[in-house]
């Protein structure tokens, strides 16, 4: 009876571990709720690392720190005025990608040019080099973790 009742609990035990093993959703709907609810690295963390990473002095991280928070603010206004035009912009999903992307790449390229007037060209290279590194890094890593089609 006990060697029964043990294979029993047994079971049950591996059975569990098993099914909680297949459930991969819980991960991704986590993340999707960590960017919703601003989960982001702030000014100041990002400033940190920039520091870690460059061995910025003080006067430049704090500068650096007072670019990103000019930064965020500027894309929470937008992202408040994207919003509100939401189902305007439904109508032309592709003009409005195009125009949201080179607007994009307008803002990144004036970003840099005011962060390389603040560390200066040396280390904003170095800067480039690393935030290269890391969208190669988590474009690799986003594939690897990307299930085949059935």
């Amino acid at each position: 009876m006990k060697k029964i009742v043990f294979m029993a609990l047994l079971a049950i035990f591996t059975l569990s571990f098993t099914l909680e093993a297949q459930d991969d959703t819980r991960g991704r709907r986590d993340n999707r709720q960590d960017v919703r609810t601003g989960m982001r690295w702030s000014a100041k963390e990002r400033a940190d690392n920039m520091e870690k990473q460059l061995g910025l002095t003080a006067d430049e991280k704090a500068k650096v720190q007072a670019l990103f928070e000019q930064q965020d603010a500027k894309r929470a206004e937008q992202v408040a005025e994207q919003r509100a035009k939401r189902d305007e912009q439904m109508q032309d999903r592709a003009k409005r990608r195009e125009e949201m992307q080179a607007l994009r790449e307008k803002e990144v390229a004036e970003n840099d040019a005011e962060l390389e007037a603040i560390i200066g060209k040396e280390k904003m290279e170095q800067w480039k080099q690393y935030r290269a590194d890391r969208q190669k890094e988590m474009r690799s890593s986003n594939r690897a973790g990307r299930r085949s089609p059935r």
